[in-house]
């Protein structure tokens, strides 16, 4: 058995095509058959089911597939750790909240780091690509562990010119009438706003969504409508026009999760203090 062959084998299950695992790999689409007939010849046993244009895993297939993954996993682990001295490398971002926060951290260990390379991701769904870090308000399952950065106020932004602005109390009639801002479906933000005007008794109306929170606080100023917005995370972000109300209590706690499954690089460790460092900072204005 040959560490090519294993990597032709799980690249093709994964694809269910020789020809993308031929392509991956530069090599012709018989080299890849040729290369698995040999390892199922090895194991006495066919792993795939072939059909016209596309093969599949049969239960065989499936039991070596899982172990080979993991084993082939451990190997990579084992290569870039004792490989990596802590001088370089790469830290991939998976940043679904606290962009601003973040990327002063991204900043300042860029100058201290020059040799690191940071990649970052903004709608990349956290699981679909194998990220260092992954900072976010939701609970991820399966082999990640969090570390808590960042516990913010959630409050409602408007502009001056808002009648509601000037009210010592406001009520839920006042805010149910509101034309609501957000980010898109799926987001924190928007996710927020539905949970805090569901438990107020009232869906909102929802007028204005953006994943790019520039646009979201350009509408606020503009005063197109009301938004609930992370009071730390967006500090300093608005014009003097702009009132800020608390509303509910409701908090977001942000958390940088790492896949324990996986050997971590130094300077992803590095990087995770450096952030949360930069959160604490936040914290403390």
């Amino acid at each position: 058995m040959e560490l090519l062959q294993l990597r032709y084998f799980c690249d093709a299950a994964e694809n269910e095509n020789f020809s993308m695992t031929a392509k991956k790999f530069y090599v012709p689409p018989s080299a890849v058959s040729q290369s698995i007939k040999r390892l199922e010849s090895e194991l006495s046993v066919a792993l795939f089911v072939r059909q016209a244009n596309r093969i599949q895993l049969n239960e065989s297939g499936r039991i070596f597939y899982e172990k080979v993954k993991k084993a082939l996993s451990l190997l990579d682990d084992a290569g870039e750790q004792v490989r990596d001295d802590g001088s370089g490398g790469k830290i991939r971002l998976s940043i679904f909240i606290n962009r601003r926060i973040v990327m002063q951290a991204v900043e300042k260990f860029s100058r201290l780091y020059p040799q690191v390379d940071i990649v970052t991701k903004y709608s990349v769904p956290p699981t679909a690509e194998d990220f260092d870090l992954i900072i976010t308000d939701e609970q991820l399952s399966g082999a990640y562990e969090k570390q808590e950065l960042l516990h913010e106020e959630i409050l409602l932004a408007m502009h001056e010119d808002n009648p509601l602005a000037g009210k010592e109390t406001i009520t839920v009639t006042d805010i149910m009438q509101e034309p609501f801002i957000t980010t898109n479906q799926g987001s924190s933000l928007h996710n927020i706003t539905r949970d805090v005007c569901g438990k107020l008794g009232f869906s909102p109306r929802i007028v204005i969504c953006s994943d790019d929170p520039y646009y979201i606080r350009k509408c606020i100023e503009l005063g197109l409508g009301v938004s609930f917005i992370p009071a730390r995370s967006w500090q300093g972000q608005f014009s003097e026009r702009i009132v800020l109300k608390k509303i509910s209590h409701c908090v977001r706690t942000t958390y940088a999760w790492h896949n324990t499954g996986k050997y971590t690089p130094k300077c992803v460790g590095k990087f995770a203090e450096m952030l949360l460092a930069e959160c604490a900072a936040e914290q403390d204005v």
